[in-house]
């Protein structure tokens, strides 16, 4: 397995530690998940996908399908 070493301020660790303890993960197992979610996340925040159809409006709706033209846009083309 392979090993990493981080050099982090004091406050960043203690935050780590807290969390590693709350999870009742160790501080080596916490970081590695952390870094895994990370990447299996792909950039979406955490729950992101859990929110659709939280909103509870009645003017939040679907916009209507409208054709979308196919022809080139010329501004567009690259030379």
């Amino acid at each position: 397995m392979a090993q990493l070493s981080l050099y982090v301020d004091d406050s960043t660790m203690e935050d780590l530690r807290r969390d590693a303890a709350r999870e009742g993960k160790t501080l080596s197992k916490y970081a590695a998940g952390v870094l895994r979610e990370r990447k299996e996340r792909n950039g979406w925040p955490r729950g992101f996908f859990n929110l659709y159809g939280a909103c509870d409006d009645d003017t939040f709706v679907a916009p209507p399908d409208v054709p979308f033209d196919l022809d080139p846009i010329p501004a567009l083309e690259l030379r």
